[in-house]
């Protein structure tokens, strides 16, 4: 648990998007069609026939395993093109008279694949972490556009892109801000953002507690690029469920101390209290790897939500014990923020924490309205919940994350 010398907020929560967001119905019909030629390119089969049959089998375990427009709205993908017809796209034949037809490619890693019908399984990850390293410092450019004064120090996050120097060391270098301290919080997930605020706060107590300068403010970068890893050839039902539920994310936000933020006149998320918690024997339930062309997510969804279901009221028992609180004595006036990749996993916690359907809706509308965000998905709720005139100063809030590991995390928040 997490303990409080020095009390520290959440505040100025920021995102980037430099193109508009990809209503679910256009993604949707795109990557069916994507996945129908990868498929049948890596098999051999050109015939109108082969690839018919192809396109309507992948239409049925569209229809089961990925989210529906009814479940998510529009999704953000850094790399998705502007296009001035998608429906021309979406309607255009993949092969005539027994030949695959080229057109323009949806996303970059599969130009081959559009044009000249080879490379189903896209561009090689040193492609793909190119194309990160430009799309990050395309965001980060805008996420720090009006920022003059540096922080102290920085924490960057992603569990999608990897490179030295990153984008991040890139950003202070061309600032010159060469006293700022950049530490990386890599391959977290889902989970990335609980412990990297975790890791930000030890940061900022250990320099009020006389070790070195005293820092007033740790940012923290969220920059997750899932549309990057998108495989096309691959029919299985997670895989089918992953491409067409996230959402590319570019995220900052700061912490301060309480004092910094009440003399600056700011709004801020107070840390009240966090706890991780690592699932026993759960290692080889849920697996992100580094692999080539893109990376590699393997998981027994059945089991890995029971494990949330099954852990995750002595998560929070334990955090609220570790504060001098009774979870069910606040259960009813708490504002929750739980990390939400489907319906699945918050019908899990919404059991294991005998929560009420309003209680998830916050959950709930950011999955429909964003997709899924990944390890941005509770800074962004935050963000949400300090910009709410529905939500009072002096609330608090739980927010819950979790991710392969099996790791999951909590964090009590207060209004300020």
């Amino acid at each position: 648990m997490t303990v409080h010398a020095l009390d520290t907020v959440l505040t100025d929560f920021q995102s980037a998007r430099l193109q508009p967001m990809v209503p679910q119905e256009v993604s949707l019909a795109l990557l069916t069609k994507a996945m129908t030629k990868a498929i049948a390119v890596r098999e051999g089969k050109e015939s109108d026939q082969q690839v018919e049959k192809i396109f309507r089998r992948l239409k049925v375990l569209f229809s089961q395993f990925a989210a529906s427009p009814d479940k998510i709205k529009e999704r953000y993908m850094a790399i998705w093109p502007q296009h001035d017809d998608f429906q021309a796209l979406v309607k255009a034949n993949i092969c005539e008279n027994n030949r695959f037809v080229p057109h323009d490619p949806v996303f970059p890693m599969f130009n081959e694949l559009a044009q000249h019908h080879r490379q189903p399984e896209g561009a090689s990850l040193g492609v793909r972490m190119e194309l990160y390293r430009q799309e990050c410092e395309r965001h980060l450019s805008v996420l720090y556009d009006n920022v003059v004064s540096p922080p102290d120090q920085m924490i960057h996050v992603t569990s999608t892109g990897y490179c030295d120097p990153n984008p991040v060391q890139l950003l202070i270098s061309e600032r010159g801000w060469h006293d700022t301290i950049v530490h990386n919080s890599y391959n977290k997930a889902c989970n990335g953002a609980i412990p990297a605020i975790r890791l930000a706060d030890a940061l900022m107590q250990q320099s009020y507690g006389g070790a070195g300068r005293t820092d007033s403010r740790v940012d923290i970068i969220h920059s997750e690029m899932f549309s990057l890893h998108i495989n096309l050839t691959h029919n299985h039902p997670v895989n089918i469920s992953l491409v067409n539920s996230y959402s590319d994310s570019f995220f900052r936000y700061s912490l301060c101390s309480h004092e910094t933020v009440r003399t600056k006149g700011m709004r801020g998320l107070k840390i009240i209290g966090i706890k991780d918690y690592t699932i026993p024997g759960s290692s080889s339930v849920c697996r992100w790897m580094v692999s080539d062309p893109s990376f590699e997510f393997t998981i027994d969804v059945l089991q890995y939500f029971r494990l949330i279901r099954k852990h995750v009221r002595q998560l929070v028992d334990r955090l609220f014990a570790g504060v001098g609180m009774e979870f069910d004595d606040v259960r009813d006036s708490l504002v929750y923020g739980l990390q939400m990749s489907s319906s699945l996993p918050m019908k899990e916690i919404k059991k294991g924490l005998s929560l009420s359907d309003d209680q998830v809706a916050l959950s709930k509308k950011l999955l429909y309205e964003q997709g899924y965000l990944s390890s941005a998905a509770l800074p962004f709720m935050c963000k949400q919940i300090l910009e709410s005139d529905d939500v009072p100063v002096g609330q608090k809030v739980l927010c819950i994350g979790y991710a392969q590991g099996v790791t999951m995390s909590a964090m009590l928040l207060e209004k300020v």
